[in-house]
């Protein structure tokens, strides 16, 4: 594995779990939109565009923000000795 290679699988890693919360977000955008209970949270809504725009424009890209974040973080603060 060359230098680069061992500095960029950090990344690979946050984007990865970002993605997975955006995929879930999405799936709660939908049931936002038509109605039912989101998926991991349990939480019944009767669906209406207003929920459905809430999650996509708000809750998906925060989550994913915050995911990325989450992970990224301490990967590159364990990463960051060996890359001296």
């Amino acid at each position: 594995m060359s230098g680069k290679d061992a500095a960029t699988w950090p990344f690979v890693v946050a984007y990865t779990a970002a993605g997975v919360i955006a995929l879930l977000g999405l799936w709660c955008s939908v049931v936002g939109f038509t109605g039912g209970t989101l998926p991991l949270i349990g939480l019944k809504t009767a669906g209406s565009p207003l929920v459905g725009l809430g999650f996509l424009i708000v809750v998906t890209p925060t989550l994913a923000r915050i995911t990325f974040w989450i992970t990224l973080t301490p990967l590159l603060l364990a990463t960051k000795p060996r890359m001296r």
